[in-house]
């Protein structure tokens, strides 16, 4: 089952908060690990027996690890394993097999892939972890636990939710009619932002990345600018109904996002994109390792590592694999090189900088492989004979001109103060909203839920972008 879908909202969710809010407060883990058990098996009937031995596995081991006086490094380590081997076998198997010579056999291997497997690993073993460094105590149950583990809005697609962050919430969560408006927000935000504007761009960038010719400069500027629009309004907007599905059940997510286009350096960027992905690697391997305050030497194997892991956690192919050490070798040389420079230039020329970096990343993100890649990026300046522009670039700009334009303002962040203070009229208990704002909210989702409903049923479904990490 999927967010962006008629079944989803219209029978789904309205049963599923039903069940919810009327066990009580204190037993609401029950419910929320049951329909969190059937959310997940709508599609993958067989792979929910996986989750659900991650979670024995991981509560058990976090039990013994509260108890342990003794061997609690090797206790953390099996159970890091023990978490690892699922992950790597059915998602990097395939590129071993090709690596090390045997396409054949990896040809004829289809193994599965379970959908977040990715997310709910990760978010396990820094739950050991953060017990092993004595930090926390895990779950006093089991239930509560796979709650958590499993819980719905972040299973498919995160973002990676920490226990510390939720465990406690996921106690007694109670019905709060604030973060209940404040959740349907930014669901029908997110839906519109998915349905209207993402899928759409989505057609258009899926066109331009299947190209058999080499692209002219403007359709290698387009495809650079599109696809770096889509996956930030795609990505962000599953964000958008992961918080807002959560804040609904009583339960306040961190953010995932904090307009990465602002950013004016490679580091800057990673800590505004994805950030529940960023912060885990830098607290759970980065800083471990020694993080920044180190040698020279040291403070390179520290970045390539964590850059290399990080774009292997994306997918099994030496394109994100490269484009994980891009990130690493550009925030190294900003805290080796040319640093300070940077910081002094002026803003807008900072702010370029950020923008193309980004830009030129996810053209190799994109990249089905390192041939198209290059082909992208060295049109995108206008050098030799290639052509300034073509056809399918002008047909492009006229049937989505009005499109970028959109996208182009949400990316920076034209609603951001809207936002911001209806977040903090429903969130601070110190302010209260008019009638006049109450209803003019509830108008605003019902007619972009009204409109996103219409776009899912006419439109092709176009997976988030982010279901295949």
């Amino acid at each position: 089952m999927v967010f962006t879908s008629t079944v989803f909202f219209y029978a789904f969710l309205p049963l599923a908060f039903l069940l919810y809010f009327l066990v009580p407060a204190r037993h609401r883990a029950f419910p929320l690990l049951f329909v969190s058990l059937f959310f997940y098996a709508w599609g993958e009937p067989r792979l929910v027996l996986l989750i659900m031995a991650s979670a024995v596995i991981n509560y058990i081991t976090g039990r013994i690890l509260v108890r342990a006086q003794l061997r609690r490094r090797l206790i953390l380590i099996i159970g890091i394993v023990l978490n690892l081997a699922p992950l790597v076998v059915l998602k990097y198997t395939n590129f071993v097999l090709t690596l090390t010579g045997h396409s054949d056999i990896a040809a004829r291997t289809h193994l599965p892939l379970p959908i977040g497997v990715s997310f709910y690993t990760f978010m396990a073993m820094g739950y050991l972890i953060d017990i092993y460094r004595r930090r926390d105590e895990g779950s006093d149950t089991f239930i509560r636990f796979a709650a958590y583990l499993t819980m719905f809005p972040h299973l498919v697609a995160g973002p990676i939710v920490r226990w510390e962050h939720i465990g406690e919430q996921l106690r007694a969560p109670k019905f709060d009619s604030r973060m209940f408006s404040y959740g349907a927000i930014r669901i029908a935000t997110g839906m519109a932002k998915k349905s209207l504007i993402a899928d759409q761009l989505a057609v258009s960038v899926d066109k331009l990345f299947a190209l058999q010719q080499s692209p002219s400069l403007a359709t290698a500027w387009l495809s650079m600018v599109m696809y770096s629009l889509q996956i930030y309004l795609d990505f962000s907007a599953y964000s958008d109904i992961a918080i807002g599905l959560a804040a609904m059940l009583g339960v306040r997510f961190h953010e995932n996002f904090d307009y990465p286009y602002h950013a004016k350096s490679a580091a800057e960027f990673w800590r505004r994109w994805h950030m529940s992905l960023g912060s885990w690697f830098r607290d759970y391997i980065y800083i471990p390792m020694g993080g920044s305050r180190v040698g020279p030497v040291k403070l390179w194997r520290n970045l390539m590592v964590v850059w290399a892991l990080t774009g292997l956690w994306h997918g099994a192919a030496w394109t994100f694999i490269a484009w994980g050490l891009y990130y690493g070798l550009l925030i190294g040389l900003e805290r080796t090189v040319y640093g300070k420079a940077l910081a002094a230039l002026p803003s807008v020329i900072q702010h370029l900088y950020g923008l193309l970096l980004a830009g030129f990343g996810w053209v190799l993100f994109r990249s089905t492989s390192f041939a198209q890649a290059r082909d992208i990026l060295s049109a995108l300046f206008p050098v030799g004979s290639r052509p300034i522009t073509d056809s399918w670039s002008s047909f492009v700009i006229h049937e989505n001109w009005v499109l970028l334009v959109l996208a182009i303002a949400i990316a920076a962040g034209i609603a951001r103060p809207v936002m911001r203070r209806m977040e903090s009229n429903l969130l601070e208990a110190t302010n209260q909203w008019s009638i006049v704002q109450s209803l003019t909210w509830t108008v605003v989702v019902i007619v972009l839920m009204i409109i996103a409903t219409a776009f899912m049923v006419a439109v092709k479904y176009v997976p988030f972008i982010y279901f295949r990490f």
